[in-house]
């Protein structure tokens, strides 16, 4: 049963079913029978996907610039600042995808800030969704959970239920074996990887881990930045 794949569902469907397109879009347009992982996320925009991408100098929008999308005239920009953090130059690629894809009704140009202070949450946190669905899609997520609880000794279900629980050994296993194995496989951040569990459920409906239980498996400052990022 640990190398059983588990059965995902989305919370958050529009946003999901979104993502699941522009990545069946491209999965067509390169005529694969699967999804590669790491998702080619830099490759898929400005091939299949037809939007305009490009590492820039962004720091005339600021000093903490780190992205910026312009949806109705499809294109996209990444700071050359943060093109050595592979984790992070993929999320916030995806990011602004997303806001390409979900918000080209909302305004002309995004911009994507180390600190959100000042903008609305509401929106980021929708572009960060799709950028976890479509880096780690719930397809891959389950076969790739079951695959690295197996490699970790333990059963996919029994680690779920005991991070939910709060069962140290399990939430140990999940922090330094199994989380590691999904971020590497995914290409994304531990923090990435652990977040995207609070925004899919089970089968039975449950969460498949708590934002609190997401939380208690990260470090001070990974769990600061999930916070800061809800």
């Amino acid at each position: 049963m640990s190398g059983t794949a588990l059965q995902f569902w989305p919370r958050m469907r529009r946003v999901e079913r979104a993502a699941w397109s522009a990545i069946m879009r491209c999965v067509r347009a390169r005529k694969l029978e699967s999804v590669p992982l790491p998702v080619p996320v830099e490759q898929w925009i400005e091939g299949p996907l037809g939007i305009r991408f490009g590492i820039a100098d962004l720091s005339h929008l600021g000093p903490h610039a780190i992205g910026r999308s312009r949806p109705k005239d499809r294109e996209i920009e990444v700071s050359v600042t943060i093109v050595k953090d592979e984790p992070r130059f993929r999320f916030t690629a995806a990011h602004e995808l997303g806001h390409v894809v979900l918000h080209a009704k909302v305004t002309e140009e995004f911009r994507e800030d180390e600190h959100r202070d000042f903008y609305d949450k509401a929106i980021e946190r929708e572009a960060d969704r799709f950028a976890a669905a479509f880096l780690m899609p719930i397809p891959s997520l389950g076969v790739e959970l079951a695959a690295a609880s197996a490699e970790a000794g333990l059963d996919v279900h029994d680690l779920l239920r005991g991070v939910r629980g709060g069962d140290a050994p399990h939430r140990l296993a999940f922090r330094g074996k199994v989380l590691p194995a999904l971020a590497r496989k995914f290409g994304v951040s531990l923090t990435a990887a652990a977040h995207r569990f609070s925004d899919i459920e089970l089968a039975t409906g449950e969460v498949a881990i708590p934002f609190e239980a997401v939380v208690s498996v990260l470090s001070n400052d990974q769990a600061r930045e999930v916070v800061n990022r809800r």
